[in-house]
């Protein structure tokens, strides 16, 4: 049986941390033009349900992402509601919902962060970096040490900014973790997923909190030994390259979103190879170290496997 956990006590955290935390948040919103809030009555909780709806594409058939009377429980049993809102005339641009989770193994307690969206148009200026460092500063202040969410393995500006820009670390590649989606940008598609893990105090983490990214020197790991595993050819189409490597470099297409619009059996045959590559190296034990700004997944295997496998 696995023992009840709780949320650390605020209290016991580093008050040098909590503290740079809120700072980088302020900095973040600041840069981005926005203000960041915590929704809790009934109006805002509803302007994050139409952002929700009309980021996803979510129609009156398909019915919300959440419905505003499961959003107000969220919020009033302690998960975490957001909004960024425009400086210059108040519109509504984000939005992220987040509740508690725990670990299956362990028990230990994190937040969940289900679901972060920003409005189209409103892309490259920050606004989703801005609300993921007031996220991490919303959980440091209730004694929480982790978030997770999930995201789609080949959308590559999400990798980025989960992995480059955020230091988080990748758990775990989930096959079709969600099913069918009645969503515009799922509609149709498997929903594979990688799971994200955000130590918030971790070095890496407080030094993208910095400003100082760290990312796989693809030039040099090549030098070092790594192989291509799957590449984007020619016609964007993926290429699968098998190989013992102990480090592997798998590509993710510049803009899968398009592909799947314009080429819908090339988007799916993406997911396959995906799924197939990197996928089935993480559930082997490979560790996903990192990504680079141009989209190579640097994959790495375990010295210990590594040594089991040579041995046999």
């Amino acid at each position: 049986m696995v023992p009840p956990a709780t949320p650390g006590d605020p209290a016991a955290l580093d008050p040098q941390l909590l503290s740079d935390a809120r700072t980088t948040a302020l900095q973040a919103a600041s840069h981005a033009d926005i203000e960041v809030e915590d929704a809790h009555t009934h109006a805002r909780l509803r302007d994050a349900v139409a952002l929700f709806d009309e980021v996803w594409g979510r129609d009156a058939e398909a019915g919300s992402i959440f419905a505003p009377e499961a959003l107000t429980a969220l919020a009033h049993a302690g998960g975490q509601v957001s909004l960024a809102r425009r400086r210059a005339d108040g519109r509504v641009v984000a939005a992220t919902a987040a509740f508690l989770g725990r670990d299956h193994v362990t028990g230990a307690v994190h937040l969940h962060s289900h679901v972060t969206g920003v409005v189209a148009g409103e892309e490259g200026r920050g606004i989703g970096r801005a609300m993921k460092w007031h996220q991490r500063a919303w959980a440091l202040e209730r004694g929480i040490g982790e978030v997770r969410w999930t995201f789609d393995p080949l959308i590559r500006r999400n990798a980025v900014l989960n992995l480059a820009l955020l230091g988080a670390g990748v758990s775990r590649y989930l096959v079709d973790l969600y099913g069918p989606m009645p969503d515009a940008r799922n509609h149709g598609l498997p929903t594979d997923r990688l799971e994200a893990s955000w130590d918030l105090a971790a070095p890496r983490v407080r030094g993208a909190a910095e400003g100082r990214v760290a990312t796989p020197d693809v030039a040099a790991l090549r030098g070092a030994g790594a192989q291509t595993l799957l590449d984007v050819g020619e016609g964007e189409e993926p290429v699968h390259t098998p190989t013992t490597a102990p480090r592997r470099l798998v590509r993710i297409p510049a803009d899968i979103e398009r592909l799947r619009r314009e080429t819908p059996e090339l988007g799916r045959a993406w997911t396959e190879a995906m799924r197939g590559t990197l996928g089935a190296a993480l559930d082997a034990g490979a560790r996903l170290t990192g990504c680079t700004r141009d989209g190579w997944y640097v994959l790495a295997e375990p010295v210990g496997l590594r040594e089991l496998a040579d041995r046999r």
